[in-house]
């Protein structure tokens, strides 16, 4: 019961009332303020219990043997050394505790991730990402319409708006938007560059044909190779010569390229490219006319090399030979044609030449003992090759044996041939125990010695071959130099008693292919043997020395040309001469002495020549074998870029047509040519 308490005051009229004095108020009670989050938490989740927190110094107490351990919030290692030294078997569940903590914590903030940026993703900015998506993996435009694809967008954004995301048409528009960028950097890099060398082929897939073509081309500062697809473009109607040259005009004046800066176009050894650029190709004026070189434009009209070192009576020189067959079946081709295309120069690809002498030439080998070896060798081999490439359980079985997968030879590429029968001889013991578990017959020991063999005489074809396709670092300066050791380290194969045959054969094959760099005095030598000296890895060190003085006129005379043209270095040259001859008075005096040369010309060629050939010889008895030599000497640099820009191969193109094989799917047989175009090249940039 309550009860009011009066207490009187000194001051009047005042009462001081005291309520509910039998309850008074609770206790004050101490709350502990709540604790900071370690960062090793985890630890008192499991192990340890905490005691008290002063300052930065904490007191646990382990829940096994109740020990006090003092440490810091900074770290944990008092904690964990008491745990490793006196409960060691409890650091597994201490290692689970901490790995689980990383990843609620790396969850937690990817959520928060994801949800801040969902504040500052706008409609161009989505566009842009759902773009490069579907160019980058290749996708249907159609993608970014389908109801999973759409439900990620919007399950990751944490968006409700579905305007924001982007359908076809705008993916469309923007397809064709960054195909005219693409265009017109293309176009650009063109105009900045002299020299520019072109590949060419075709491809045929879900029954279309398709023109291929790339260029490439070489930065001057760096020397390093620059390469960009410039159409994969339908080609409808048969593959002759004069559709093959319509279709390239129609890319090149695309890019606004100008076949004078077309140092070369590389194709592979088929006939109908061949004829295309015989016919539309114009030659070059000829330059070198007086000299042991008469060069002009050339072109290979098969993949055997045709030149012949035979010299004719001069009442013979005009006779041309016509196969009536071929004149009766080739379409009449008027001038309007003529003039309407207009191809550049012309070379076949290097490494299509050394395929067809791994392929076509070795398959011609007329020694009984060689066929029959390599018959029953490979036969057996074939057999285990196609066991593997049909039978899952049977290539479950060699793994188990061997540790590792074998390639199966693909028809279409020589070089998976030889890598098979490589890794075959590799395993050998294994490949053993594998026949036997899988009942094929066995390899006898001299089939194993001819595969040994086998493999020493093709290897040395094999590394050229991997040479002369390397796109960045290839050069056409390494085509003579490869096949010359190519030859001679195959004639050092002395100790062969299978493959002598293949030896001889391949060796033959090579004289025959690449009959212009074996005799460099034919015309057709003239840019391989430039492109060669010009390279500060080689200048002259490769050429046997029966052609070296010809050789080096050679390079001489087209320093002298390049020299002419370049007008920049001219008139520095000018200026300097004319600094020099300063005494009008004397200039007066012996000024009869110059009525013969024609006001001075004559005196100005010689010393034009004299300047270029100086720098020529100095480049070539310089030491020095890295590129930045180069600019020590800007004749000799100028005619490298002229000469070097080509590639010796078309790979780069076949490597085009790999990723096409993934843009044009067979489902997606609906995908229009344009677009298709678009897709590769816009992939190609990023």
């Amino acid at each position: 019961m309550d009860r009011f308490l009066s207490i009187t005051s000194s001051t009047p009229n005042k009462r001081i009332c005291l309520e509910n004095v039998d309850d008074p108020p609770p206790p004050a009670v101490d709350v502990p303020a709540p604790l900071p989050e370690l960062k090793f938490q985890y630890l008192f989740d499991t192990v340890y219990k905490l005691v008290s927190i002063n300052g930065d110094k904490i007191k646990a107490s382990c829940q096994n043997c109740h020990k006090i351990i003092t440490a810091y919030t900074t770290s944990s290692g008092n904690l964990l050394s008491h745990i490793k030294s006196q409960h060691i078997f409890l650091m597994s569940k201490v290692e689970d505790a901490r790995k689980k903590k990383i990843e609620s914590t790396s969850s937690t903030l990817i959520q928060t991730k994801i949800y801040d940026s969902t504040k500052k993703v706008s409609k161009e900015k989505m566009n842009e990402l759902v773009f490069n998506y579907i160019i980058n993996e290749m996708r249907p435009l159609i993608t970014c319409e389908k109801r999973s694809f759409r439900e990620l967008i919007m399950g990751l954004t944490g968006i409700k708006d579905t305007s924001i995301l982007p359908n076809r048409i705008q993916i469309k528009a923007q397809l064709k938007s960054r195909y005219a960028l693409y265009v017109q950097m293309i176009t650009d890099l063109i105009q900045n560059h002299n020299y520019i060398c072109t590949t060419a082929d075709i491809w045929s897939s879900n029954n279309k044909s398709f023109m291929g073509m790339t260029c490439h081309m070489i930065n001057e500062s760096t020397y390093e190779r620059n390469s960009y697809i410039l159409g994969c473009r339908r080609m409808k109607g048969s593959h002759n010569y004069i559709n093959i040259a319509e279709m390239m005009t129609d890319i090149t004046e695309t890019y606004k390229l100008d076949h004078s800066k077309i140092t070369h176009t590389v194709t592979d050894n088929a006939s109908n490219f061949s004829k295309s650029f015989k016919t539309f190709s114009k030659p070059l004026p000829d330059v070198h006319q007086g000299n042991s070189y008469t060069f002009g434009n050339f072109n290979e009209d098969s993949d055997i090399g045709s030149c012949s070192t035979d010299t004719a009576d001069d009442e013979d020189t005009n006779l041309n030979l016509i196969d009536v067959n071929e004149v009766l079946s080739t379409p009449v081709i008027s001038d309007a044609v003529n003039d309407n295309f207009s191809l550049p120069s012309h070379i076949t690809c290097c490494a299509h030449s050394l395929n067809l002498i791994a392929t076509r030439d070795i398959s011609s080998i007329d020694d009984s003992k060689y066929n029959k070896m390599s018959e029953s060798s490979f036969k057996k081999l074939q057999s285990f090759w196609n066991l593997l490439s049909r039978s899952t359980v049977a290539s479950d079985k060699v793994f188990e044996i061997c540790g590792c997968k074998f390639p199966v030879p693909i028809m279409t590429r020589w070089n998976s041939l030889f890598d098979a029968a490589k890794k075959v001889l590799a395993h050998k013991t294994e490949i053993i125990k594998a026949f036997e578990e899988l009942r094929l017959t066995k390899l006898k020991a001299n089939e194993w010695d001819f595969l040994t063999e086998y493999c020493n005489v093709m290897e040395p074809l094999t590394i050229s071959l991997d040479k002369m396709q390397c796109e960045k670092k290839g050069f056409l300066g390494y085509v003579a130099p490869i096949i010359l050791v190519l030859r001679r380290t195959l004639i050092a194969l002395t100790n062969l008693k299978y493959c002598r045959q293949l030896c001889i054969k391949v060796v033959q094959s090579l004289e025959k292919r690449f009959a212009y760099l074996f005799d460099l005095s034919l015309p057709k030598s003239k840019c391989f043997v430039i492109a060669s000296i010009s390279h500060p890895k080689f200048k002259l060190s490769w050429i046997p020395v029966r052609y070296i003085e010809l050789c080096k006129q050679l390079f001489l005379t087209e320093c002298n040309e390049m020299y002419t043209n370049m007008s920049d270095i001219k008139k520095k040259t000018a200026v300097a001469s004319d600094n020099e001859d300063s005494d009008d008075s004397d200039q007066e005096f012996y000024s009869c002495l110059y009525e013969h040369t024609n006001n001075g010309s004559s005196a100005d060629e010689s010393r034009i020549t004299n300047f270029s050939c100086v720098q020529a010889l100095t480049f070539l008895n310089s030491p020095k074998k890295e590129f930045s030599v180069l600019e020590d000497y800007p004749i000799v640099k100028q005619v490298f870029l002229k000469y070097n820009t080509t590639i010796p191969s078309s790979a780069p193109v076949e490597r085009l047509f790999s990723g096409a094989i993934q843009v044009l799917t067979h489902r997606r047989n609906r995908l229009g040519d344009k677009t298709f175009e678009m897709l590769l090249c816009c992939k190609s940039k990023n």
